[in-house]
């Protein structure tokens, strides 16, 4: 993000946060008043709307090259023997990525938030020295 935008968006956050401060503040205010928290409610925010949308078939099942990501899960395992990490490739808006990961959650959330703009094109474990090891997907 180019610097001229990204300053008023700091800008903006850091109102936002503010208001946080000051919003948890009176709420303390107010549990200090009655001896006990107050059990407030959590107002509606615009940022919890979710818009309907027409559900769009995954990349997977359009073109048949990727495995689906519950099949893709399924595949891993836990690190063994000699293997000390998961090396992930993935396309994410139209760049490719690799990363080095030890913990196999992690990668699961990952698989399981492929979409239109993020695709993992290639799991698999590398030893101490980065040698892969082993191909899972």
């Amino acid at each position: 993000m180019p610097a001229d935008q990204q300053i008023p968006i700091n800008t903006l956050l850091l109102t936002r946060e503010e208001l946080f401060v000051r919003v948890y503040a009176l709420e303390q205010a107010a549990a200090a008043i009655l001896g006990e928290p107050y059990p407030f409610t959590r107002p509606a925010l615009p940022s919890d709307i979710r818009l309907k949308r027409k559900p769009t078939p995954r990349l997977s099942e359009r073109s048949g090259a990727f495995q689906p990501p519950s099949a893709a899960r399924e595949s891993l395992r836990r690190i063994e023997g000699l293997e000390t990490a998961y090396r992930v490739t993935y396309r994410r808006f139209g760049q490719v990525v690799t990363e080095d990961h030890n913990d196999l959650d992690a990668l699961r959330t990952l698989l399981a938030s492929q979409g239109a703009h993020l695709t993992v094109t290639r799991v698999e474990t590398i030893d101490l020295g980065g040698r892969t090891q082993a191909v899972l997907i």
